[in-house]
């Protein structure tokens, strides 16, 4: 039997968040991108020149790209590719980011809606956070521990067990 739930405080981005991501600079070179993602195991990283979001490199262009120069067994590509390409060549411009005081639903719903898994998260316009599949794991966790417990849980409607 269903019982309505209390009214509870809406989950906020901020709360969730990995707070001061690594970011990169767009002139940065690819191979020194694709080795701070690999050395921090990190599926997303922000490119901010001037203290701005100017885009978002991630795991699976830096991937794509590499492999299309192995593909091509060119050994100038690939010393282009290592020596001279630039984050700026290659990133996301303009990623679809959240505010830090949306909610978690919201989130949820424009990942899914645009199907992102991570999105930098801005607060007056600065980079204050990244929210990704990672931290959207441990609110469905959260949410699943909650619902075993006596109060109600507190998140989304759509993340509840039917």
């Amino acid at each position: 039997m269903n019982t309505p739930l209390p009214s509870l405080r809406p989950l906020r981005v901020r709360d969730w968040m990995q707070r001061e991501p690594l970011t990169t600079a767009s002139d940065t070179l690819v191979s020194e991108a694709k080795r701070l993602m690999s050395e921090h195991r990190l599926h997303a990283l922000p490119v901010v020149d001037d203290g701005r979001l100017r885009g978002l490199v991630t795991r699976a262009n830096l991937l794509r790209m590499g492999h299309f120069v192995l593909r091509t067994q060119n050994a100038d590509e690939f010393a282009f590719f290592v020596t001279r390409l630039k984050v700026k060549d290659v990133m996301l411009r303009r990623p679809a980011t959240v505010d830090a005081d949306d909610t978690m639903e919201d989130c949820l719903a424009r990942g899914r809606e645009l199907r992102v898994g991570q999105f930098p998260v801005l607060e007056g316009g600065r980079l204050v956070g990244v929210i990704s599949a990672n931290e959207i794991f441990q609110l469905a966790a959260h949410c699943v521990a909650a619902s075993h417990a006596a109060e109600a849980p507190p998140c989304p409607a759509d993340l509840r067990a039917k």
